[in-house]
């Protein structure tokens, strides 16, 4: 099958060239190399194999890429991968013990490698849900890999192929496009973040960041809540689409003037400490969802949320120097979102993925804005830098069409 493939070997040569070199910077595909591989087979009568149809490229992927990604996950990574952990396509092969599917079928497929994937017993998060909190990515049937796409035996979504555990798949109603279904999964990680603290009426929440990430916050916050949205992004592009999805003001980030403005909308005050950006004082955003992960986002976020307000971490940050004064000052609540597992709702425990599936095919949610470029795998080159330069190429979701 054709594919793009990553290596452990070559990621260590990169980091190594950036950690000795200042100036060294790689290419965003120096990383991976186009290839004929072996389709990846089932692992045992619990799999099933699906052929690709289109595989997402995600913030993540790019992080990789550009060896800006922390190495502390490195032992739940296998040491040769085809990347792509959003994964939409069609089933080819079942194993015997596969019940309520079929050959042919369309499918979804749930990325993380947890305990029942592995054919464990279930350690004591995966019998809680939270899947992505698993504590055996690197034991059971498979080889070391957290999510699809960072595990050698099940390839990823940057291929033609991969196999999946009868738990991971799920079904995609022929209400919808492929398209629309592949956006289940970011849906499903910003899902999992408003379930971590979720609005009561009327708070305020600011989304920093209209990416993938934050769009699909602000679609969590209107289908779960009734609060006031302010959207934050860099690109006029970006706020506009959040302001059609639902956003009840937003600011673009590029001026130094948007913290006084959001104060002044808020009726509250705003200062400027020496040799730092303003500041707000007395009040602010009840939840701010950090939808970025970077320091200058999170310079923001944190002066954005009000005193013992919360700061919900959906853009995942790594290495960064970051001044956090704020947060013990103001006593702020900081939360981490780690991909997702299951929410209980209406006090049934349900999966996320398939929360997010339902909310798109039940039209209660629209993303049909989403999906801006698609590319070949043999045009992989182009695809990256797309993906990576977003405010050059006006992209959103990039993806792989197989």
């Amino acid at each position: 099958m054709k594919a793009l493939q990553l290596t452990a070997e070559k990621f260590f040569e990169l980091l190594n060239k950036k950690r000795t070199d200042p100036n060294f910077t790689s290419k965003i595909y120096e990383l991976i190399t186009y290839e004929d591989l072996p389709e990846p087979e089932l692992i045992n009568d619990n799999w099933i194999k699906i052929k690709v149809k289109l595989g997402g490229i995600c913030g993540t992927d790019i992080n990789i890429l550009e060896i800006k990604q922390s190495t502390y996950q490195l032992n739940f990574v296998s040491s040769i991968a085809v990347p792509g952990h959003e994964i939409v396509g069609t089933i080819t092969e079942i194993g015997s013990n596969v019940k309520n599917f079929s050959v042919g079928e369309r499918v979804l497929v749930d990325e993380v490698l947890s305990c029942e994937v592995r054919g464990l017993e279930l350690c004591d998060a995966c019998k809680e849900g939270d899947f992505s909190l698993c504590h055996n990515f690197d034991k059971g049937d498979i080889s070391p890999g957290f999510i699809m796409g960072l595990c050698e035996d099940t390839g990823g979504g940057w291929g033609e192929y991969v196999v999946a555990h009868k738990s991971q798949v799920l079904k995609i109603p022929d209400s919808i496009s492929f398209e629309d279904a592949l956006i289940s999964e970011p849906l499903a990680g910003s899902i999992h973040g408003v379930f971590k603290r979720i609005p009561k009426e009327n708070e305020i929440v600011i989304v920093v960041g209209c990416g993938i990430m934050g769009l699909t916050v602000i679609l969590a916050l209107k289908a779960f809540s009734n609060c006031k949205i302010i959207a934050l992004d860099i690109r006029q592009s970006q706020i506009d689409l959040a302001k059609k999805l639902g956003a009840d003001e937003v600011f673009l980030t590029n001026k130094g003037t948007f913290i006084r403005k959001i104060a002044r909308f808020l009726g509250v005050r705003s200062i400027s400490p020496p040799l730092q950006d303003p500041t707000i004082v007395g009040g602010g955003a009840d939840i701010v969802f950090d939808c970025v992960g970077k320091a200058s986002s999170l310079k923001f976020s944190l002066r954005l949320v009000k005193p013992k307000g919360t700061l919900i971490l959906i853009g995942q940050p790594a290495t960064l120097e970051i001044d956090w004064t704020p947060l013990f000052i103001k006593e702020i609540n900081l939360v981490a979102s780690n991909t997702f597992g299951t929410e209980i709702i209406d006090g049934v425990r349900k999966r996320t993925l398939q929360i997010a599936l339902d909310l798109i095919s039940s039209g209660q949610v629209n993303v049909s804005d989403f999906i801006t470029h698609k590319f070949p795998l043999e045009n992989y080159k182009e695809a990256l830098e797309v993906a990576s330069n977003k405010s050059k190429y006006n992209s959103n979701k990039v993806v792989f069409t197989l």
